[in-house]
């Protein structure tokens, strides 16, 4: 009898010891279950943030591309470059050039193309000397086209995180002005009157 007594304390102890490491177990997949929810909701959060910006920039980058005007936006030290196809299409950039394109790609390209490379290098390296200013610069190119440049700089929360240079083609508009100008000079009283029903 006294060993059916020891064997049932024995069973007894190990039924509570079985017990206890379940309820310690159930204890952990609770914790556990609670981590798991709670990332679970932190990667779905991060999801909709993720959907969100690339919607914004997907926004953004149509935004660029709708403008009349050559842009180029980019990280400093040449990081980051996106452009609209204005810029691709203004200053002759083939679609195999696109791929590998940088910052000193991109300034091999355009000295090969204006009219004076020696005060273009100046004008950039004056931008990357002082990338807090803003500039402004009128460009020649070779073929005869105009081009009037002007640099931002970007800040993101007061930090310096790049520039957006915008090319805008002026050559039709001086033209016209040329122009203006001489009809001025030989006909001053009629072009005067011409100002005069535009304005």
């Amino acid at each position: 009898m006294s060993e059916v007594v020891e064997c049932m304390n024995e069973v007894g102890g190990l039924v509570n010891r079985l017990a206890q490491e379940l309820a310690q177990v159930q204890r952990t997949m609770a914790t556990s279950q609670r981590k798991l929810t709670s990332v679970t909701r932190s990667l779905e959060a991060r999801t909709q943030e993720l959907a969100e910006a690339r919607a914004a920039l997907s926004l953004l980058l149509a935004t660029l591309d709708a403008s009349k005007d050559a842009v180029l936006a980019m990280g400093y030290y040449g990081r980051a470059m996106h452009f609209n196809s204005r810029f691709i299409e203004l200053w002759g950039i083939a679609p195999a050039q696109i791929e590998g394109f940088n910052d000193e790609a991109l300034l091999a390209l355009q000295l090969t193309q204006v009219r004076n490379p020696a005060r273009f290098l100046e004008f950039v390296q004056a931008r990357r000397a002082r990338p807090d200013q803003e500039y402004r610069e009128m460009v020649e190119l070779t073929d005869g086209r105009m081009f009037e440049c002007h640099v931002m700089p970007q800040r993101l929360r007061g930090r310096r995180v790049g520039s957006v240079t915008s090319f805008r083609d002026m050559t039709e508009i001086l033209k016209l002005e040329r122009v203006v100008t001489l009809l001025e000079a030989e006909l001053p009283e009629r072009v005067a009157e011409a100002k005069a029903t535009v304005y």
